[in-house]
């Protein structure tokens, strides 16, 4: 299936593909218990979609029976640094950590790590050389915006919850795709290496509507907002011509107090005609 996604999204003439990735960061799991995990899985298991989770090293050291309960139930667990420290360091310097983050997993848990995301997507172009040097084969770390909301002060703080916003949205959306150009985040996957592959993710993250002071503070009972803010940046990806969603969701944060944003978000993905995958699926199946 993905892999036939994946000729066609290369396609041009090709408007309707959009793919979506689910995926969370875990940086030292003192908030993602096993009820936790528990209830975040039982949203993905009930729609059939399989996570990615982004662990650093010192994480999984700490905490090797949620790693296996994160395994068990046959999600896809990823790198997320030695430490929960930025990526802006010389090359070999990334490299050696990268290398060691790689052979925890592998040594504790006899995973072949594939992919990455920086800390705070703290990185720079370092990273993607070190990366390649390491072995990895995809990175998440750059951001991609649909529509400009964060950083734009009076959206920031109510997004789409606002008379104003439909007269606006073009202007958002301009200043999207002027961010997005900029920073290179294209709407589907691209070689940042010869061996590397870049999925930029959605810069609207469960953290910035919950608890960046900067933006609208939802409270549990506002879940279904948050999902309808995600789902206002799929539509508006839908209708530039499909592509892929990489959509930061950390457990710690969404479950069990913000779950029903996750399930809303999903069930209305699919009303959409999204397809679910992960990146390491599509880096594997894509066709370059």
């Amino acid at each position: 299936m993905i892999k036939s996604v994946n000729r066609s999204m290369e396609k041009k003439d090709n408007p309707n593909t959009l793919i979506v990735c689910i995926t969370g960061d875990i940086d030292d799991f003192q908030t993602e218990t096993i009820d936790c995990l528990d209830r975040y899985f039982s949203v993905l298991h009930n729609y059939n979609v399989k996570g990615t989770f982004f662990i650093t090293a010192k994480a999984a050291e700490d905490y090797p029976d949620r790693v296996g309960h994160i395994v068990k139930h046959q999600h896809v667990i990823e790198g997320h640094g030695d430490v929960h420290v930025a990526f802006y360091q010389s090359v070999p310097v990334q490299t050696a950590r990268l290398k060691s983050m790689k052979k925890t997993f592998s040594t504790l848990f006899d995973l072949d790590i594939d992919g990455f995301r920086a800390p705070w997507y703290k990185h720079n172009y370092n990273t993607f050389l070190a990366l390649d040097n390491a072995g990895l084969h995809y990175d998440c770390s750059k951001k991609r915006f649909e529509i400009a909301f964060k950083g734009i002060p009076f959206f920031q703080k109510r997004y789409m919850y606002t008379n104003a916003y439909p007269i606006c949205k073009p202007a958002l959306k301009f200043l999207a795709t002027a961010y997005n150009t900029y920073c290179n985040s294209p709407q589907i996957p691209y070689k940042i290496t010869s061996r590397v592959m870049e999925f930029p993710t959605l810069g609207i993250s469960d953290y910035t509507l919950i608890a960046d002071p900067r933006g609208p503070l939802f409270r549990p009972e506002d879940s279904e907002k948050i999902g309808k803010v995600w789902i206002e940046c799929l539509l508006s990806l839908k209708q530039r011509g499909g592509g892929v969603m990489t959509l930061q969701v950390h457990p710690g944060r969404l479950s069990p107090e913000y779950i029903d944003s996750l399930e809303y978000f999903i069930r209305n993905c699919m009303k959409l005609g999204a397809v679910f995958s992960t990146p390491r699926e599509i880096r594997g199946n894509y066709v370059c």
